[in-house]
């Protein structure tokens, strides 16, 4: 089980789990509306979950009003029991209007509470998507969409087994996931679907690579990044063999 816990906040996140569980291998304990044995919304009882965890793993898609007070919740109880915090926080689609805005208004807000914070935004992943499926449907994207956020939670979960926070040194990271043949061009259709511009970048990135890829390949995307952007990434491999596949995290000035 391991001594880190995921829990859904809301029904986007909770959607998300329900749909792509099958992607979170690394040691955790996941709790959501589907298998939930306490009351999600009584803090007392959710305290009392957190017993004998390290790290407590908010994830929600923000904007809407269950699972904004459910990540504040969360992170309150989490810090009542000494935990770390690291949270995963996803932008709706820019479809979802108000709630788009609404989650724009309050990042701030849980950012500044947690260990460290990772921010996705769902538009922009689906936009890669739609490169490469141009016929498919809307709610192929956001299965597709679904899948990237929980093989990325995973990949963060592995990472929390080792000096997590040597690694991830910085407060706040947009991260962005894509599958290229060549890594280092993978790392740039990345690079360019994370949100926040460039101004509120910092000198910092990490990027998650395939336990295959080899040696040259991990040269090759520290070269191309020092190259185009002018920062030296940290480069770590996953366990996974997807060796396409690169996830990449962007470390932003906290707001």
């Amino acid at each position: 089980m391991g001594d880190v816990l995921l829990v859904a906040c809301g029904g986007g996140a909770n959607s998300t789990v329900a749909n792509a569980k099958d992607l979170l291998t690394s040691p955790m304990e996941i709790l959501s509306r589907e298998n939930a044995t306490v009351p999600l919304d009584d803090p007392e009882e959710l305290k009392r979950k957190m017993d004998g965890f390290r790290v407590i793993i908010p994830f929600s898609i923000l904007g809407g009003e269950v699972g904004t007070d459910m990540t504040r919740m969360t992170i309150s109880c989490a810090r009542e029991k000494g935990c770390k915090v690291v949270s995963v926080l996803g932008l709706p689609p820019e479809m979802e209007i108000e709630r788009r805005e609404k989650a724009l208004r309050i990042i701030s807000d849980t950012v500044s509470q947690s260990d460290c914070s990772m921010i996705f935004d769902m538009q922009k992943t689906m936009d890669l998507n739609m490169e490469l499926y141009k016929d498919r449907k809307y709610d192929f994207f956001l299965m597709m969409v679904d899948r990237v956020i929980m093989k990325s939670i995973n990949s963060i979960v592995e990472c929390l087994e080792g000096p997590f926070f040597t690694i991830f040194k910085e407060r706040l990271y947009a991260f962005a996931s894509y599958n290229e043949v060549l890594p280092s061009n993978a790392v740039m259709k990345a690079w360019d679907q994370t949100m926040f511009d460039n101004d509120t970048l910092k000198d910092s990135c990490i990027v998650l690579v395939s336990s295959h890829i080899s040696s040259s390949e991990m040269d090759d995307i520290r070269n191309t990044i020092v190259r185009e952007k002018g920062i030296m990434p940290e480069v770590v491999r996953r366990s996974d063999v997807e060796d396409s596949k690169v996830i990449l995290f962007k470390a932003v000035r906290s707001f």
